[in-house]
């Protein structure tokens, strides 16, 4: 069955997302800057609304817009929030973190990963920042700390089908999942279709 996990901005977009047959979804907050952590109230009232409907949650962690790398206290803060997600029966944590040098941040990682632990682990979206050339070590080092899901949206100005490809190959790989995100609704069938993948991040609560 393909799915189409949207990325929702907050909980006042959460029950519309049901009602119209999201199984799983993705929440965060200030989408403009790329997507912050919820307050723990919302994280609180969502889990039970989500898992009341059988539906899967999942839930952005980021101390802040804009990409990494972090900062000790901005790491701290986002241990401090999966511990909270963890506690209240979050499904999934959707997180990453990158040195200056566009490469895996392997110690702040480390610690946000034993704090997610019994969590499904997505590595956002700043998987898109590592160089192609660097990406096989970094799958291989995802996989091997427990990650299940590499969100991608492809390489800006380039080929996105021709990127997730190479990157698909790579994950599958090492048994990972690539979760191309932000699909428009019109490409959808497409890109499952071409990627032989069941899960996408679409840009909209999809009927399929």
């Amino acid at each position: 069955m393909l799915l189409v996990e949207p990325l929702l901005e907050n909980y006042p977009q959460l029950p519309t997302a049901i009602e119209a047959g999201a199984k799983r979804v993705a929440l965060a907050d200030n989408l403009a800057v790329g997507g912050t952590t919820i307050s723990k109230g919302v994280m609180g009232e969502a889990v039970r609304y989500a898992h009341e409907h059988q539906v899967t949650l999942d839930v952005v962690i980021a101390p802040r817009g804009g990409h990494s790398p972090y900062n000790d206290v901005e790491i701290k803060m986002m241990e401090a929030d999966l511990l909270e997600a963890q506690q209240l029966g979050v499904d999934g944590a959707i997180f990453g973190a990158l040195t200056l040098q566009h490469q895996l941040d392997h110690e702040a990682l480390s610690l946000l990963i034993a704090a997610a632990g019994g969590m499904t682990l997505t590595f956002s979206t700043a998987f898109d920042q590592i160089r192609p050339q660097d990406r096989g070590v970094a799958v291989d080092w995802l996989a091997n700390q427990g990650f299940d899901h590499v969100l991608s949206t492809g390489l800006a100005n380039e080929d996105r089908l021709e990127d997730w490809t190479m990157t698909k190959r790579l994950t599958d790989s090492v048994g990972l999942m690539l979760v191309p995100a932000g699909v428009a609704a019109h490409d959808v069938q497409q890109v499952a279709k071409q990627l032989g993948t069941q899960l996408l991040y679409g840009k909209k609560v999809l009927a399929l």
